[in-house]
C-alpha cells in the first residue's frame, strides 16, 4: 500500500493541487509557494499540478510516470490538437534569472505531460547562460537514456550558441560567477565531444504558441 500523502493546510487562494513525487518532502501541496519550497533547487525534483484533489491523490499514489515513453515501433511525432505545429513528443527547456547578472536557474519538462525532467540552480549567472546550459543538459540526458526527442527553446541566443558550440557570454569571471563559467566550459566540451546531430533543436514561437511549457511563470 502506498504511504498516505502529506497534505499541507488548506489554502483558499488557488484551486490547484501540486503533487511532489520527488523533492525535499514528497506529498500534495495546495499552493505553488509551498510546492516550490519542496522542489526548487532539489536534485531530481518531479512534480505536477492537478485540478482536483482526487486526481492528485491518484497521481501521488501511482508514483511518478516514467521520464521517457517507451516505443515499440517507429512512429511520427505526436502534435497538439490545438496547434499542429507543436511536437508533443519533445522536451522544452527554459531559464529564469533575477537580475542580469543574478541568481539563475533552468529546467526541462516533457512537453506532452508537463512533468519536470530536470532542474538546476540557482547560481550566479545570466538568463542566456541558463538557456544554453539547459539545452546541453537536455542533450546529455537523452544520450544517457538513449532517446532522441526534439528540444524546444525560446532563446534565439542560446540556439545560436549551441549551433556554434560556444557560449558567447560577456559575464565576467569572479568568485561569484566561477560556478557558471565551470559549467559553461563543461557544456562546450560536451558539445565538441558528442554527436547530437540526430536530435532536432527547435525554436519555440512564443508569439504563436504562448509561453514555453518549461516557463517558470514569474513574468
Amino acid at each position: 500500500m502506498s504511504p498516505a500523502p502529506i497534505i499541507n493546510k488548506v489554502s483558499k487562494q488557488k484551486p490547484k493541487y501540486y503533487v511532489v513525487w520527488s523533492g525535499r518532502k514528497p506529498g500534495i501541496y495546495l499552493t505553488w509557494d509551498e510546492c516550490k519550497n519542496q522542489v526548487i533547487g532539489a536534485q531530481g525534483a518531479r512534480y505536477k499540478a492537478f485540478p482536483t484533489m482526487e486526481e492528485a491523490q491518484q497521481a501521488f499514489e501511482g508514483g511518478a510516470p516514467p521520464i521517457t515513453r517507451p516505443r515499440t515501433s517507429p512512429r511520427k511525432p505526436q502534435t497538439s490538437s490545438l496547434n499542429n505545429e507543436i511536437i508533443q513528443d519533445a522536451l522544452a527547456v527554459d531559464a529564469a534569472c533575477s537580475g542580469n547578472p543574478g541568481m539563475m536557474e533552468y529546467r526541462g519538462v516533457d512537453v506532452n505531460s508537463r512533468i519536470q525532467l530536470f532542474h538546476f540552480g540557482p547560481i550566479m549567472g545570466t538568463n542566456n547562460i541558463g538557456e544554453f546550459l539547459a539545452i546541453v543538459h537536455a542533450l546529455a540526458l537523452q544520450k544517457q537514456q538513449g532517446t532522441s526527442y526534439p528540444i524546444y527553446s525560446d532563446s534565439r541566443n542560446a540556439l545560436l550558441w549551441i549551433k556554434g558550440r560556444k557560449c558567447k557570454t560577456k559575464l565576467p569571471l569572479n568568485d561569484k560567477t566561477a560556478k557558471a563559467h565551470e559549467l559553461i566550459a563543461r557544456a562546450e566540451q560536451w558539445l565538441h565531444n558528442n554527436d547530437y546531430s540526430h536530435i532536432k533543436i527547435l525554436k519555440w514561437h512564443t508569439d504563436r504558441w504562448g509561453e514555453i511549457p518549461a516557463d517558470f511563470g514569474r513574468k
